[in-house]
């Protein structure tokens, strides 16, 4: 696998040329970067996503602020990718939605954990929100915003430090604000991965590669 500071530069690289001038990386930026390192999603794929999205960028006035843009074009072909690999193993008998499979995940999660677990008790109210029929996009909101409230702290303290150490090699590039956004984005990510709590509509994480930044 590339190494990371390489994965990041290449990707960087390749933003300012379509942008067209120098770029700063802000917390989305390297939030979404280290999403697709810890995939192992290769370099060559999003450099076909790039040249697919340059030729949107032509038909179209402006240019994107930032990463964020880049990821359905990445994700497209990413799930074709991994579409393609796992139809060759075996061929599913129907059609698999998506969104039933992440709130399946979901309850797997509040079950293991049970109603004792804080957590799980709180994942189970976040079921219960999209059982109700709540926009899965509120309910994805709230669990951005409260998954670290309800971590127990031994695991959150052990969370942040491989979040941390994932991202040090990059500490001296970021603002002390951008450093401390993109941990505790990090932070969500590494937590959804640690108890399966995959997005519940549009993309979604796969596990971590064993290299870390």
């Amino acid at each position: 696998m590339i190494p990371a500071r390489r994965y990041a530069r290449e990707i960087e690289s390749r933003w300012a040329t379509l942008l067209e001038r120098p770029v700063v990386l802000g917390e989305r930026d390297w939030s979404v970067i280290c999403d697709w390192h810890a995939r192992a999603i290769p370099l060559s794929l999003i450099g076909e996503a790039f040249d697919h999205f340059a030729e949107t960028l032509r038909k179209r006035r402006g240019k994107p602020r930032n990463l964020n843009a880049l990821v359905p074009y990445v994700e497209d072909a990413w799930r074709t990718v991994r579409g393609g690999r796992f139809e060759s193993e075996e061929t599913p008998s129907k059609p698999v939605d998506p969104e039933e499979g992440a709130v399946a995940a979901w309850q797997r999660c509040a079950s293991a954990l049970g109603q004792d677990d804080p957590l799980g008790l709180w994942v189970g109210g976040l079921l219960d929100r999209v059982a109700s029929g709540e926009p899965l996009e509120r309910v994805e909101q709230a669990l951005a915003e409260g998954l670290l409230a309800h971590l127990d702290a031994d695991i959150r303290a052990e969370l942040q430090r491989a979040v941390e150490a994932e991202l040090e090699a990059f500490r001296g590039r970021m603002t002390r604000e951008t450093w401390a956004a993109t941990r505790e984005r990090g932070l969500i990510s590494a937590a959804r991965r640690r108890f399966r709590l995959p997005v519940l509509s549009g993309p979604r994480p796969s596990p971590r590669s064993d290299e870390t930044f």
